[in-house]
């Protein structure tokens, strides 16, 4: 991105914190020479922490965005540029897509600046790998969420566009070396090695993501962190979706989408019964039950995801007993009855993908797993999206596969625009 807007970014967000990690109010400001000793290098570990639970769980953060992009949610509210990224249709000039792409740099860069700072302190110090598996985390959500062709710039130093290979490499370099940095510290280390798995699923290497993942036991589970110290603390995710219809859970959208709503499957629990949104009086009512409060936590990176990548590279090589043990580990913590083979190679990759979205609902996933089908396993787009007709408006859903770069990258001299906007 922009030297000049990554790194006022970087300033404004140098103190923050959590209580308990959330203390303060994320737009506080610490000294940059403060910044070298252990309170500094606390505040800043801190900060990030912050900025992932944000990025992730804020109003129209990861977890809002890509679900409304995808089949996990529909809009229920009015405002257009909300509509324009459940229709599949959000332009480069969307200031809300503009703002969940800078808070995704600011975390890489945030947390670069935070691994730095501590092993400066201490060099063992496991604070370190995680704040390389946060931009290692930040690197694969840009390789995700947006088109090819984001830049990876530095402060005072402009980036240059990136294919999605190669930002998806780099974040997977960076969770290699916090993988190192964690030494002893399973927390961390389990966090780098999941991450670490997707990005390689991500690139279609799908032998080695097991292997990065078979150590992580399935209880693992990384969320985000919330409190009601500021409006910036709080699970805004919910907020939106229980306070103002913004965000309701999806059923059979767009011919293609799963029934998340009615499936009753105890991964995706909902409230509601159907009837017609209070804002807009057209969108079906279903809220998403795990999310009821501002403090409530949303899993991000799970040992249940370790499960689910063993099980892909299990049915990629064909060994279908191992990819049902798999898959049926990853039930296992919701005491769900086992599933079978449904025998045919399509219906396999079907089983796998279902099974992935509702394990991972409401994480983040989903996007980079439809983006999957298309490029790895050659669905048709518009077999995978939603199609066809918009649920109100008389208005038809768009082609997008990824949220384009917004327009403000272009500040950026090195940036005109994506690559290509294919899956």
């Amino acid at each position: 991105m922009s030297r000049a807007v990554l790194a006022l970014a970087l300033v404004a967000s140098a103190g923050c914190s959590t209580d308990k990690i959330l203390k303060v109010d994320r737009p506080d400001i610490i000294d940059p020479g403060g910044l070298s000793n252990a309170t500094g290098v606390t505040a800043l570990y801190a900060g990030v922490i912050g900025d992932f639970s944000f990025l992730n769980a804020g109003t129209l953060g990861v977890i809002s965005s890509t679900g409304l992009l995808t089949d996990e949610f529909r809009f229920g509210a009015t405002p257009p540029e909300v509509r324009q990224m459940d229709q599949r249709a959000a332009p480069e000039s969307n200031t809300l897509v503009a703002q969940f792409y800078l808070q995704t740099q600011m975390l890489r860069g945030q947390a670069d600046r935070a691994s730095a700072a501590l092993k400066a302190v201490s060099a063992t110090d496991p604070r370190v790998g995680e704040m390389e598996a946060m931009s290692g985390y930040a690197h694969i959500m840009l390789g995700e969420m947006f088109c090819s062709g984001v830049p990876l710039g530095t402060p005072g130093v402009d980036g240059t566009p990136q294919t999605t290979t190669a930002v998806l490499q780099a974040g997977v370099t960076k969770l290699t070396a916090a993988v190192t940095s964690a030494g002893s510290d399973d927390r961390t280390k389990n966090l780098a090695s999941v991450l670490r798995g997707r990005g390689l699923l991500d690139l279609g290497l799908t032998d080695q993501a097991a292997a990065a993942v078979a150590a992580v036991p399935t209880s693992f589970s990384y969320t985000t962190l919330h409190s009601l110290a500021s409006d910036y603390q709080k699970n805004g995710f919910q907020d939106y979706m229980n306070s103002n219809d913004g965000i309701l859970v999806s059923d059979r959208e767009g011919t293609n989408g799963l029934n998340f709503a009615t499936a009753l499957d105890p991964r995706v629990p909902v409230t509601g019964d159907g009837s017609p949104s209070a804002f807009d009086k057209q969108t079906p009512r279903w809220y998403y039950a795990n999310a009821t409060s501002f403090t409530s936590p949303m899993p991000i990176v799970t040992g249940v995801e370790a499960r689910l990548i063993e099980a892909e590279a299990a049915l990629k090589a064909n060994n279908i007993s191992l990819w049902l043990s798999k898959l049926n580990a990853a039930r296992a913590p919701w005491g769900m009855a086992a599933v079978t083979d449904p025998g045919t190679a399509t219906a396999r990759v079907d089983l796998m993908f279902r099974e992935r979205a509702f394990a991972l609902f409401a994480s983040g996933h989903r996007l980079g797993d439809l983006r999957r089908l298309v490029r790895q396993y050659g669905r048709g787009a518009e077999s995978v999206y939603p199609t066809g007709a918009y649920h109100k408006d008389g208005l038809q859903l768009g082609t997008d596969l990824q949220f384009i770069i917004p327009l403000t990258e272009k500040n950026n001299p090195n940036f005109t625009g994506c690559i290509d906007r294919n899956a």
